[in-house]
């Protein structure tokens, strides 16, 4: 086996400057094919394919098995699953501009709070001083400004209307844009607005809320504009100023029919079918409602300046894959934060829950099959769950400025955990996926290599067997390197050469018991890895922070460790921005939530440059709880700790 160096694979990647921030390398990215790409010419055609790919899914229940019935006041149908070129991992990884732990460089995420060193602003619970509790609905948030300066002070509140769901931020300049769930489901509508805003929730179509206020003065912030868009949001990204939204609208809004006393299954399925051929295109594209209250004014304001309700897309806007692709249509909507009503859009019929971007590709994806069983109708009229292995669909948009362009499509064998599973680099996607029947119990898993051809994305490589009935934990990409974590009762950690995308080689193996879920590059050839330290029968024995040596990629090695107690879990291993590492410091932190007691502390992880680890835990920050829980770098060893709903600046 030919020995490898992280020098060589290093070679011509993104350089990184003091603090964390990264060069992106020039784009290797062909020019968009968008031309070849099929699109629709008028609306006719476009409600012809709508209603030729559904029909056949059409049953007596409409578009839902009858289990849904039972379900659908209980809980939202919707499910979303919540980046330059990276540097080579010999190189430490600190935050993003925002202060936010981001998958690529140059590419920002939305989260719970940021900052630019010297405010921080945060949704936090109820509390508002410009609304009356009256008047203000029970479970409300606040967008929160911070002056971090010196000691934390609280410049300012700005109520959110109604109870929005799921709602995050981003800091662009001094424009804040809010984002999150203004379904039913996601929060109760807004009692204040009218009904034009809150028309009849129709299953599986969420709706999405865009609020940007102006904090050019913090202490008397400014809503500048809301929107409310069909389709719920699936994940959004800020590239220098541009921000881009992904939304998904599942089925269109028509209201079908039930079998009842009066109506046979067999005449509800024939009825659902007259209903569905009757549709009109405005049932199925999205639409944007402009002018929402609170639009301007000050903090708190809840004048409205004439709600308009307008089309987002038009057909010719919306594209096709070569194949019907999952029931519903993608949106992507392109605006600048400081002219938000200055968007553009471009859709594809298919479906998506899953983002992943770099500074030149955005791509959307979709697993199907691999659970349970999917349900399939009969000639009876009856449903069968059938179990199918899973697939994902991807989809392909090019990013030029403000442009984004659908240019390809294709298919991954299995499943994708996460999107910290796909990686673009050179002009070529790979993905780590999991195969076999089951997504819960993978008979083998493999990194696959794809690139464009026309307006296909196809596979050009492939790496298999690795973890042989073992779940993917965690992925890190670096240029022509990945590593892959797998576990089942002890942990492979591989180590795979990707210089030939036609031909991708594990390298070295690593086996040890727990895992690591959340891999982070420390600098000098190091990766932190949090997870769970487990028995060598695979039982958890609590947290475990672990530092892993791959200076030579055939023989990698943990060169230190550090376990917390049992029934503890790191936030970092199920949302990375929980995570924070400060290369100056060669610290990193996280949340450690305890089960056992309830509480959530902070580990402050120093690493020194042999791998060794030194551990503090601070006191209890938080409930058990942490999803709220950040620590946004401020430079010189502080830190903006934000939990519980208030700032407060720690030394490290």
């Amino acid at each position: 086996m030919r020995r490898r160096t992280l020098a060589v694979l290093g070679a011509g990647l993104a350089s990184v400057l003091a603090g964390g921030t990264v060069l992106a390398a020039p784009t290797l990215y062909p020019p968009a094919a968008a031309g070849e790409l099929p699109a629709f010419t008028d609306c006719e055609e476009l409600l012809a394919w709508y209603v030729d790919s559904t029909l056949p899914m059409v049953g007596p229940w409409g578009l839902d098995p009858p289990a849904y019935y039972a379900m659908r006041d209980q809980q939202s149908m919707l499910t979303t699953a919540a980046e330059g070129s990276a540097p080579g991992p010999d190189e430490a990884v600190g935050s993003g501009e925002t202060g936010t732990n981001v998958q690529e460089a140059g590419v920002d995420e939305p989260d719970v709070a940021k900052t630019d060193g010297t405010i921080v602003v945060h949704i936090a619970n109820g509390g508002s001083r410009t609304w009356s509790r009256q008047a203000r609905p029970a479970g409300g948030r606040d967008v929160v400004v911070t002056d971090v300066t010196g000691s934390p002070r609280e410049l300012s509140r700005v109520p959110l209307a109604g109870r929005l769901g799921n709602a995050e931020l981003l800091l662009v300049g001094d424009k804040v844009v809010v984002l999150g769930d203004d379904s039913y489901y996601g929060g109760m509508p807004d009692p204040m607005e009218s009904r034009l805003m809150a028309p009849e929730f129709s299953p599986g179509q969420g709706r999405t809320s865009v609020m940007v206020i102006d904090i050019t003065d913090p202490v008397a912030p400014r809503i500048e504009s809301r929107q409310r868009y069909d389709g719920g949001l699936v994940s959004a990204r800020e590239y220098d100023g541009t921000l881009r939204m992904v939304l998904t609208t599942s089925r269109p809004t028509i209201d079908f029919v039930v079998p009842n006393r009066d109506r046979t299954p067999g005449q509800a399925r024939l009825e659902n079918r007259r209903i569905l051929r009757n549709s009109t295109i405005e049932d199925w594209l999205p639409s944007v409602t402009s002018g929402l209250p609170g639009s301007s004014g000050s903090s708190g304001s809840s004048g409205s300046s004439g709600a308009e309700r307008s089309p987002l897309l038009e057909c010719e806007d919306v594209r096709h894959p070569g194949k019907q692709s999952g029931l519903g249509t993608i949106s992507v909507v392109t605006f600048d934060a400081d002219s938000p009503a200055d968007r553009s859009a471009t859709a594809v019929t298919a479906a998506g829950e899953l983002v992943y971007s770099s500074t030149d590709r955005l791509y959307l994806a979709t697993t199907a099959g691999g659970g349970w069983g999917e349900p399939v109708p009969l000639a009876d009229d009856s449903v069968q769950a059938v179990q199918q292995p899973p697939r994902t669909q991807v989809h392909a948009f090019a990013l030029d400025g403000t442009d984004t362009t659908y240019v390809a499509s294709g298919e991954i064998p299995g499943w994708v955990k996460d999107r910290w599973s796909l990686s673009e680099h050179d002009g070529h996607l790979r993905v780590a996926t999991a195969l076999g029947q089951d997504m819960w119990n993978p008979a083998e898993n493999a990194v696959v290599v794809f690139e464009e051809r026309g307006d296909d994305l196809v596979e050009v490589g492939r790496v298999a067997k690795l973890g042989i009935d073992e779940q993917i934990q965690s992925v890190r990409w670096f240029g022509d390197l990945a590593i892959v974590v797998t576990f089942r009762q002890v942990d492979p950690l591989y180590t795979i050469d990707l210089s030939d995308p036609t031909q991708p080689e594990v390298l070295g193996e690593l086996k040890i018991p727990g895992f690591s879920a959340y891999l982070h590059p420390v600098g000098d050839d190091r990766l932190l890895g949090l997870g769970q330290n487990a028995t060598l029968t695979g039982s958890m024995l609590g947290a475990q922070a672990a530092v892993f040596d791959i200076s030579n990629l055939e023989d990698p090695k943990r060169v230190g460790a550090t376990g917390f107690n049992r029934d503890t879990m790191l936030s970092a291993t199920s949302d990375p921005r929980a995570f924070t590492y400060l290369p100056e410091q060669r610290t990193a932190l996280s949340p450690v939530q305890d089960y056992g007691t309830g509480r959530t502390r902070l580990a402050i992880l120093r690493v020194a440059a042999d791998g060794t680890i030194t551990r503090t835990t601070t006191g209890q920050i938080a409930d058990w709880d942490a999803s709220g829980v950040r620590t946004l770098p401020l430079g010189n060893g502080q830190v903006a700790l934000v939990a519980g709903g208030k700032v407060t600046k720690l030394s490290v």
